[in-house]
């Protein structure tokens, strides 16, 4: 799911960079002003674990990959803005030193994974009943993966309608990224649900760090 450089649109890459500094900024007035100091040590473990995870690519079609995100997982664990903050951070490290991603299409990258991926498995696990939060877990890992790669296929798309030398046709990128994340989607349920779980048994306090986030998103 990381483009790379040289497949997008100059406009689509362009736009995906003016939206990604948008959703950035808002994040980090967000987390500076509200989140708790004590979630802090804890974001930059999470972060290291989805890292790895992240690196883990294998290729789908025309040059793009697919790969776990850890949205839903960072959502559940930090909060939506700490959350998207996490993801960017990870995407930047790869896209600037380890050259997983372009540079142009860092935004798009960011737009996808960082904002798409964290809202949908916010608005997920929001609306979701505290009964049935491992389903909610499951569904909004799921969903992250998903939604994050329609957006790229999209965009793939749009690339290719504006300048046939740029993206995928649609009739390609959008089954081709579709089917294959709802299959991956499947395998970043079982994972994030398996790891909060692991969480709440061996390292309960984790879980109180939930309740932290909880309380600062509805301030």
């Amino acid at each position: 799911m990381h483009i790379p450089d040289g497949l997008m649109a100059p406009l689509v890459w362009v736009t995906g960079w003016g939206l990604a500094a948008i959703f950035i900024s808002l994040a980090v007035l967000k987390v500076n002003r509200t989140l708790d100091e004590r979630i802090v040590p804890f974001m930059a473990i999470l972060a290291a674990g989805i890292f790895v995870a992240q690196m883990l690519n294998f290729p789908i079609v025309g040059g793009t990959t697919g790969h776990l995100i850890g949205a839903a997982l960072a959502t559940i664990m930090v909060g939506p803005w700490g959350a998207v903050l996490i993801i960017t951070v990870i995407l930047l490290i790869q896209g600037f030193i380890f050259g997983d991603g372009g540079i142009t299409a860092l935004g798009l990258n960011i737009l996808n994974m960082a904002v798409v991926g964290v809202s949908s498995a916010y608005l997920i696990i929001r609306l979701t009943p505290q009964k049935f939060q491992y389903p909610a877990f499951f569904l909004a890992a799921w969903l992250s993966v998903f939604l994050a790669a329609s957006a790229c296929a999209i965009q793939l798309a749009l690339s290719f309608a504006l300048d046939p030398s740029f993206g995928i046709e649609g009739s390609v990128s959008i089954p081709a990224m579709m089917i294959s994340h709802a299959v991956i989607g499947i395998g970043e349920g079982i994972i994030t649900v398996g790891v909060v779980a692991f969480l709440s048994k061996v390292a309960p306090e984790t879980m109180n760090l939930r309740e932290l986030w909880k309380k600062e998103v509805s301030t």
